[in-house]
């Protein structure tokens, strides 16, 4: 009795010096602070770390790493209030930032202390609510407040000028400049299209690093070039052959952004007007027959005639997604997924021939219903390689009757092509990886499933291996499709994996199972030579 609970006492007493070091970084709360991943000509990359505790903290045991994990080992003391950097070089860290998308992150031994991510992660292995645009060259990611950990990094970040080693300070931009006139649909081509902005204020302003952005063209932003001053009372136009921004006919928004990121100016329109400007006129904006463009905006109402030649004819879905880019077109399908499911900005609808995506910037839709055969008007887009219907306003929806909702037509996952699609289908397969709401499966090929928040769908607990139907809308995003859940039915294991165990929890049962072999053995030596041992 006396050796088993002698064997239990060495048991729990390893098990919690095992443990022991992987609770040390919940006493802590170090931040990743600064990132500076594209600089100018040079200088290099690097991280900042800060420690906004009160106590000086020993670096030992803490990492670095990104997402190749290629883990770089801190060292020193760290005091109160005090910053550490760590370089790309030979005595820092070897991995290099990218500059379009990365992840960092801090470790104290195995645990995670911070980690931030930037850029544009479509693979949905990042949260895209959590991340943020990535810093331009000569632009590092300061956190704002410097130190303060909201636990969003989306809101904790800010791309500015670097501060290395030193408190990150949000500066003061005006709120005078503002968009004064657009152009999107000029006459003489998307060439002479432009944005107009406005100085309202009694000095000159320098907008040097700015941005002009439109929402839903797809256009990359503006960055304004240094030495931009626009004096004050003064126009300023920037053209699309030297922004590249262009602007949809269909409807779009513009943004003048500041330096910190933040919007200063703003304006949406919901269809173009041939030859007409959008401006501002005291209080609101309207359409004017008059382009002022660098000068006071002048209104001049349309005339407008009834056009009695305007026809456009029904088409199946299959037919249009045939045809050009910016093609008023008409389809009549079935509602396979309402709004707001996948996105609030549109919803499918599918009928015999294929199915495609209904779009609305603004999000203007009538009331709906699974089933409902709808016909709609608008025209034809394509975003990430995706074709959609873009409509102007709800009255391009109407709704002609109802019937039952479609079933998901079952495929192989090779089969899966354009012509697909905008459909909803249904597929079987094997998890081959998963992390988070997105996962992949193997059968005949292999497909990326995404889990959007909308739905409500709870993802089944799963693990590599699994047998596995999945249903949903077959969208494209880039130059890979994805299956698109719509409700909980959608994902369903059908066996599961016998693979019980895998990565660290693996490791620590072999460790475990290992170590109490090797003490029942001691246990059972000791034993014996107690029993040799002579009687009293």
């Amino acid at each position: 009795m006396k050796g088993r609970l002698s064997l239990i006492i060495l048991l729990v007493f390893f098990s919690v010096f095992l443990f022991s070091q992987n609770t040390r970084a919940s006493d802590v709360d170090l931040l990743i602070n600064e990132i500076y991943p594209n600089p100018t000509s040079g200088e290099v990359e690097w991280i900042e770390i800060y420690n906004p505790t009160n106590q000086t903290i020993d670096l030992t045991n803490y990492s670095i790493e990104d997402g190749t994990h290629k883990p770089k080992a801190l060292f020193g003391m760290l005091c109160s209030g005090c910053y550490f950097v760590i370089e790309k070089n030979p005595d820092g860290f070897s991995f290099a930032l990218n500059n379009d998308k990365e992840i960092i992150i801090l470790k104290y031994i195995d645990l995670i202390v911070d980690q931030v991510a930037y850029g544009n992660w479509d693979d949905g292995s990042v949260n895209p609510d959590e991340n943020f645009q990535a810093p331009s060259q000569g632009k590092s990611l300061s956190r704002i407040p410097n130190g303060e950990n909201s636990g969003q990094n989306k809101n904790d970040f800010r791309v500015l000028i670097p501060s290395k080693e030193s408190e990150n300070i949000l500066p003061i931009f005006s709120s005078l400049i503002r968009i004064n006139e657009i152009i999107p649909q000029p006459s003489t081509g998307s060439l002479d299209e432009f944005v107009e902005l406005y100085n309202n204020s009694s000095q000159d302003i320098d907008i040097s690093g700015w941005q002009l952005d439109d929402i839903d063209g797809g256009s990359s932003p503006y960055n304004i070039p240094d030495g931009t001053i626009i004096e004050s009372g003064a126009y300023l136009v920037f053209k699309n052959q030297t922004t590249k921004i262009s602007l949809n006919d269909s409807g779009d928004s513009v943004r003048l952004i500041d330096p910190n990121g933040d919007i200063k100016s703003i304006v949406s329109y919901e269809k173009a007007k041939r030859g007409q400007s959008y401006s501002w006129f005291f209080d609101a904006w309207k359409w004017t027959n008059l382009t002022t463009s660098g000068s006071e905006n002048i209104f001049q109402e349309e005339i407008i005639l009834p056009d009695e030649d305007l026809f456009i004819e029904e088409a199946l879905i299959s037919q249009v997604r045939e045809l050009p880019i910016e093609e008023t077109v008409k389809v009549i399908g079935v509602v396979s997924v309402l709004p707001g499911k996948l996105s609030s900005q549109y919803f499918y609808i599918e009928d015999e021939s294929g199915g495609i995506q209904i779009y609305s910037y603004h999000k203007s839709f009538p009331f709906l219903r699974l089933g409902d055969v709808v016909s709609i008007v608008g025209e034809l887009a394509e975003y990430k390689n995706e074709r959609r219907i873009k409509i102007s306003s709800e009255s391009d929806i109407q709704i002609i009757s109802s019937r039952s909702p479609p079933e998901a037509k079952k495929i192989k996952i090779d089969e899966i092509n354009e012509r697909l699609e905008g459909r909803y289908i249904s597929v079987t397969g094997t998890v081959t990886k998963t992390s988070g709401n997105v996962f992949y499966i193997r059968g005949s090929g292999e497909i990326q499933v995404s889990i959007r928040e909308g739905t409500g769908i709870k993802k089944p607990k799963m693990r590599v291996g699994d047998r596995v139907e999945i249903a949903g809308i077959l969208s494209q995003y880039g130059d890979y499709y994805r299956i698109l859940p719509t409700c909980q039915d959608d994902v369903k294991i059908i066996k599961s994996s016998s693979l019980a165990k895998s990565g660290m929890n693996l490791y620590l049962s072999l460790l475990i199972t290992g170590l109490i072999f090797f003490l029942w053995n001691i246990f059972q030596k000791v034993k014996k030579r107690l029993q040799r041992l002579p009687q009293v």
